[in-house]
């Protein structure tokens, strides 16, 4: 297992990578960040040493692992800053980074002199929340780690695959073109179309009517209430392949706008139907790299409903992997949706709820 590791950009995934190894490893912990951020690390003991940025001189040498986790153009500030120092090194280091696209970090990373070794990454895992005092230690378990090899590289470094292996992640290597490409598709552009729906709601709606918003549009613009800071880098270093996906998305938008006009009910059916069969080839569960089994629970309005429903569960030792709160009906009740790793337990919790009087069933 890496014995020292400098996290450079102490933010919500490197505090969340400390925080797993602080639980079970003894591994050195080095953070490196602002002089405000270092001083909160300190006070939440997330770290054995701290630097601030221009200290390169003390965090560069002397660690197995280097993981870049700050915004995407200050990973790749980093990396040049990195290839300006390497006299600083005598020994082979690992260097990583958590950024959203891969093409120009890789491209950078790549470059790099020895006797740095570079290897791009990008953990599947998040939070909406920012800041180290959210971190998570189990916030990357069974969530893919995209990576990306240099061309003198076969395998990932034993050293990051342990670190991956350990932070209960599942490594997947990938092309850092084919990386952006897909991100585009499943990431970027969708984020685009979500902040769009927010923006560009009829203003007489959004006075007046916003309070009578279902569930439907609460996820549709759940991520439009994203970080413009975090998302500018990202647009920019992914702007080919952005375009390209919402020039399709708007295509396809267009087309059944016009179906709808054309009451050409028949093509719009086969869109719906498209459209169906691609949200079901979606692995369930927020984050996580195999399906999970889903069952939903009916609860009444009532106190301590919740834990009446997780309590049975938990007494018999049944994990329950994902939790969502779907609906709620003041004076009715919600429905709860709960998902386990497997289909026996979900057979299993279904089976006791029932037991209990509580209405449960298969998704």
């Amino acid at each position: 297992m890496v014995k020292r590791i400098t996290l450079v950009g102490f933010g919500l995934l490197a505090g969340s990578v400390a925080a797993a190894l602080r639980e079970e490893q003894p591994t050195v912990i080095r953070a490196v960040s602002s002089k405000e951020t270092l001083q909160k690390a300190k006070e939440l003991s997330m770290a054995n040493e701290f630097f601030e940025y221009a200290d390169i001189q003390n965090w560069l040498p002397n660690s197995d692992l280097i993981l870049l986790c700050g915004p995407i153009k200050h990973i790749l500030s980093t990396i040049e800053i990195l290839k300006n120092n390497a006299n600083l090194l005598s020994n082979e280091v690992i260097v990583s980074d958590i950024g959203s696209t891969k093409e120009q970090i890789c491209k950078s990373g790549f470059a790099l002199p020895k006797p740095f070794v570079f290897v791009g990454g990008h953990p599947m895992a998040g939070s909406e929340k920012r800041g180290i005092e959210h971190s998570d230690s189990s916030i990357f378990e069974n969530a893919y780690w995209l990576y990306c090899l240099p061309k003198n590289l076969n395998v990932l470094p034993q050293t990051l695959n342990e670190l991956l292996t350990f932070l209960g992640s599942r490594p997947v290597c990938i092309a850092p073109e084919e990386h952006d490409f897909a991100m585009a598709w499943l990431s970027h552009a969708p984020q685009l179309l979500s902040t769009s729906i927010a923006a560009g709601i009829s203003p007489d709606v959004a006075k007046n009517h916003l309070h009578l918003a279902g569930r439907g549009f609460r996820d549709m613009t759940r991520i439009a209430g994203s970080s413009w800071g975090m998302w500018k880098d990202i647009l920019e270093t992914n702007k080919k392949n952005v375009k390209e996906a919402l020039e399709t998305y708007a295509e396809k938008a267009l087309e059944i706008k016009n179906e709808l006009a054309a009451e050409n009910f028949s093509e719009l059916e086969n869109n719906f139907l498209h459209g169906n069969e691609t949200r079901q080839h979606l692995a369930t569960g927020k984050n996580y790299a195999y399906p999970l089994h889903e069952i939903v629970v009916h609860i009444p309005d009532e106190s301590g409903s919740i834990l009446k429903t997780l309590n049975p569960l938990a007494e018999k030792n049944i994990n329950i992997r994902d939790i969502e709160l779907m609906k709620v009906r003041e004076g009715i009740g919600g429905t709860l949706l709960l998902a386990f790793k497997a289909e026996s337990d979900a057979s299993d919790a279904i089976k006791i709820l029932e037991s209990r009087g509580i209405s449960a069933v298969s998704r």
